[in-house]
């Protein structure tokens, strides 16, 4: 079975349809902490599963599908929340994984984790800094060297095999140790898998496999007016739902 999944905790992200018909052999799976996200089709809905805040949790369904999915899954396509399939998942599957156990795109402006981790430590103001100060120290006293190898992580074409099932939890490793930055921390656990890996050569951003969007956190870009008043009625239900429950149920839904 093939599955088409994301994860959208606190209405991060609108969820979307698929941007071409849904193809009737995948399963759309959406991991979530809000009870009552309105229908989207494809997508089916499914627990989250916790791990700290709602940043690391959001990555477990990310990092570790082969624990996620339902077993029977042979191959599965991630992309985030903020994003919507191009093509039939059967075609990204046979293109993408032609001579790979995984596929995923470079990251379009660079090809270190260092030079990485100094972006995000100067553009990021929300970041662990210590988690990823501390991490990018050890990276350097283990050896790791410099200029091997970035990816954007916002799409990944898997295969459901006991290597890559070895990678996932080699990632989710590093992953825990270190920052909520998952690019830091794939790099090296490719590397101690030994799995060698389709890169994409496109921009994330403008890719013919996904198409980008605006995340809900930038309410004012592009189609995220259209969902206002939907996110409205969820938000008068959550608070409907914790006056009568005595409980926020461990949802921050946000005042996008």
């Amino acid at each position: 079975m093939l599955y088409v999944y994301t994860s959208v905790f606190n209405g991060f992200d609108n969820l979307r349809p698929p941007a071409v018909p849904a193809e009737e052999l995948a399963r759309f799976i959406c991991f979530t902490n809000v009870p009552n996200l309105p229908r989207v089709y494809p997508w089916e809905y499914r627990p989250a599963y916790f791990a700290g805040d709602a940043c690391r949790s959001s990555r477990v369904p990310k990092i570790l599908p082969h624990l996620m999915l339902p077993e029977d899954a042979e191959y599965s396509i991630w992309h985030d929340g903020n994003f919507q399939l191009r093509h039939d998942p059967h075609l990204v599957i046979r293109e993408l994984l032609k001579n790979r156990q995984w596929a995923a795109h470079r990251h379009p402006c660079r090809s270190c984790l260092y030079d990485e981790a100094e972006v995000v430590l100067r553009d990021c103001p929300l970041v662990d800094k210590t988690a990823v100060n501390q991490q990018i120290a050890r990276y350097r006293e283990d050896g790791f060297p410099p200029r091997a190898g970035l990816w954007a992580n916002g799409f990944i074409v898997r295969r459901h095999t006991p290597e890559v099932a070895r990678l996932n939890e080699l990632w989710w490793e590093e992953f825990a140790a270190g920052s909520e930055r998952d690019q830091l921390s794939f790099p090296v656990a490719r590397a101690k898998s030994g799995l060698e890996i389709e890169t994409i050569d496109a921009n994330v951003f403008g890719s013919p496999w996904i198409l980008f969007r605006w995340h809900a956190a930038w309410k004012e870009r592009d189609d995220n007016p259209d969902f206002w008043p939907g996110r409205n009625r969820i938000r008068l239900r959550l608070a409907d739902l914790a006056r009568l429950t005595g409980s926020p149920g461990g949802i921050d839904f946000k005042e996008y």
